[in-house]
């Protein structure tokens, strides 16, 4: 008795999956720029289909002196 045709939902199943299996489809973007009294500031965000995530850091040195801030989208501050 031989094989009968494959399912429907079987075509095209190789190349959808070649096509997205494992494919991230998000989207990201990083600016940063730079003042002229030291002052570093870096902007990132990613769009995962409905969901924005996004991030602020800014690090300024004076002298000796670094500091480090991160303000991101689910209002979570840090510095350093």
């Amino acid at each position: 008795m031989g094989k009968g045709p494959g399912l429907y939902s079987d075509i095209g199943k190789k190349a959808r999956d070649l096509l997205y299996k494992d494919y991230q489809a998000d989207h990201k973007f990083t600016v940063t720029t730079y003042t002229s009294n030291g002052v570093a500031i870096t902007s990132t965000g990613t769009k995962k289909g409905e969901l924005l995530l996004a991030d602020v850091n800014t690090q300024l040195k004076n002298k000796n002196i670094t500091t480090d801030v991160k303000v991101d989208s689910r209002s979570n501050v840090s510095c350093t």
